[in-house]
């Protein structure tokens, strides 16, 4: 009995198999071939016989086109280049003005401008027997730009808070500092100079 089961279930498997394999079978053998004449019909001369390739189980369509840009493919095409203009001046507009850079401001000594993202920004150079500073205060956080010491001075700074930079030039002997205190309070730049030593 399950010699028998095996049996029915072998030949149930083959032909099925047998029945999906028959379109890929029909495909793979040669349908369309050019007709081959007889040597009557040929007068004697060669005969050379070609086999069509299979036709194709897809429709032919279109050849694929490359895109580098995905979005290119759904932009509007490209205007052409506009003619270029014969006379030198560009056109104005009636009653427009052109426009120009915010003239500088001054504040307590510091030059004020203002960023193209619209945040002042305060320059201010100090000078010193012990050396040239100069500040820049943006947004309330204080800068260095340069810190140049004069012959027989270093340089140090030292900031504990974005809103307070002191600069240091001090003297090679030790025994003297000037000092550029610069910081933003209540909204308002300050700058102080001050000696220390003889």
């Amino acid at each position: 009995m399950p010699v028998l089961l095996w049996c029915l279930a072998t030949t149930a498997s083959i032909g099925v198999a047998s029945l999906a394999l028959r379109p890929v079978l029909r495909t793979a053998v040669p349908q369309d071939s050019v007709p081959v004449a007889t040597d009557e019909q040929a007068g004697g001369r060669e005969v050379v016989t070609q086999t069509l390739p299979p036709p194709s189980l897809d429709p032919p369509g279109p050849s694929p086109t490359i895109i580098s840009d995905p979005g290119s493919a759904f932009s509007p095409p490209a205007s052409p280049p506009p003619a270029p203009r014969t006379s030198g001046a560009a056109p104005t507009t009636a009653g427009a003005r052109p426009t120009s850079a915010a003239p500088a401001r001054y504040v307590d000594g510091w030059t004020v401008t203002t960023g193209s993202d619209g945040v002042d920004v305060y320059l201010k150079s100090f000078r010193t027997d012990g050396g040239d500073a100069v500040i820049r205060i943006r947004g309330g956080v204080v800068s260095v730009v340069t810190a140049t010491p004069r012959d027989g001075y270093s340089v140090a700074q030292s900031q504990t808070e974005p809103t307070r930079l002191v600069v240091q030039f001090i003297s090679s002997h030790g025994n003297a500092a000037w000092l550029v205190d610069c910081m933003w309070w209540q909204n308002t730049p300050h700058g102080d100079v001050t000696r220390i030593g003889t």
